[in-house]
């Protein structure tokens, strides 16, 4: 593949919190005052089965062996079930002609496949992709293998996503000819930080629409997206915001951190309390530019900012953390919308209670 256009996004913070000013955080902070209460937030759906770990991963406050990310990749996993991306058929087991393709974005060394291809009865052919080479010794690659029976079942891509095409890659088990739908691909991520998910977002948009795959997608590190490749700028603009308030937004949700999540261990009852109603964002976006006019050039008192200085000690930690939750939230909700646009049946919700980065994008082509 050719040198990525691409190479220095998200290595670092562009905008660090304390180059934004209190002025600006205030103008930020009265456009969302008229536009969050047309956004739902998202609902907390975590989707945990004892059959996709063992007893000796997890301990009952979810933290014994790495027990927060394994509980986590389960989650991922449910929800790739529940939009049928994985298959739960018997024949796949008995059908050698058939493999499923999984194409893991921002792979790293590889615990979610290797998760994946354990709790998966047939073999899966697995699509590693990766800006950074990993030593063969710090990766899952040979535990994938041996359980799906085939040293070729595992294919390591460094490149940047950029540069990523999904076609390529969706077929590599076999001929495009002989690529059906009874051969399913589909995309998956655990880390997916910042520009990353933009960018993942532009080479599902490079697939023909009726190949699209499904995908699961976390998302965090929302601080390292950029305006110019953000998949979501189109509705962002929509929705009233301009890119001085997206640099602002991208700063300021390094706060969200400042959260401490105190919520319950979550278990299966959360597939019971599911709505499988799919939220149009794109529909909900077109409404709020005319609350957020009517808020701005209402003949209420003018909204009157304080002296930086001034707003800075009185801006306690609580209003930053929430700050920082709210913006991730609409970041990640125009994301949904440019999904929807592509012509994907995509929603945003909670994926796990272990973890405050817990957002995870899910879509299938309706």
């Amino acid at each position: 593949m050719s040198p990525s256009r691409n190479n220095d996004i998200g290595k670092s913070a562009r905008n660090r919190i304390r180059h934004i000013s209190g002025e600006q955080v205030q103008r930020l902070l009265y456009k969302l005052d008229a536009i969050l209460p047309h956004l739902p937030s998202p609902e907390l759906k975590e989707f945990l089965s004892p059959l996709d770990y063992t007893p000796g991963e997890v301990s009952n406050d979810g933290t014994k062996g790495g027990g927060k990310h394994v509980l986590q990749e389960c989650s991922i996993l449910g929800h790739l079930r529940r939009i049928g991306a994985l298959g739960n058929d018997d024949a796949a087991t008995t059908n050698e002609s058939r493999r499923d393709t999984a194409i893991e974005l921002g792979a790293g060394t590889g615990r979610l496949s290797e998760r994946l291809q354990r709790v998966t009865p047939q073999p899966i052919h697995h699509v590693m992709i990766d800006r950074w080479e990993f030593a063969p010794s710090q990766c899952r690659d040979g535990r994938m293998r041996s359980r799906a029976g085939d040293v070729g079942s595992v294919v390591r891509v460094v490149c940047d996503i950029a540069d990523l095409d999904l076609d390529e890659y969706c077929c590599t088990a076999m001929t495009r000819e002989s690529c059906t739908k009874t051969n399913r691909c589909f995309c998956m991520s655990k880390h997916l930080c910042g520009p990353a998910c933009d960018l993942a977002i532009a080479a599902l948009e490079r697939v023909d629409r009726q190949r699209r795959p499904p995908f699961a997608f976390a998302t965090c590190c929302h601080y390292l997206c950029t305006f110019d490749v953000f998949s979501g700028r189109d509705y962002w603009i929509q929705l009233g915001l301009t890119e001085e308030d997206f640099e602002v937004a991208v700063a300021v949700s390094q706060w969200h951190s400042l959260k401490r999540s105190n919520a319950k261990r979550q278990c299966d009852s959360a597939v019971e309390r599911h709505d499988s109603s799919i939220v149009d964002f794109r529909e909900l976006i077109k409404n709020v530019p005319s609350a957020l006019e009517a808020n701005l050039w209402s003949k209420r008192t003018p909204f009157d900012i304080k002296p930086s200085g001034e707003f800075e000690r009185t801006f306690l930690t609580e209003s930053k953390a929430k700050l920082g939750t709210d913006v991730k939230r609409i970041l990640d909700m125009t994301r949904v919308a440019k999904l929807q646009e592509l012509g994907y049946k995509a929603e945003l919700l909670l994926y796990t209670t272990k973890s405050i980065e817990n957002r995870l994008l899910v879509g299938t082509i309706t």
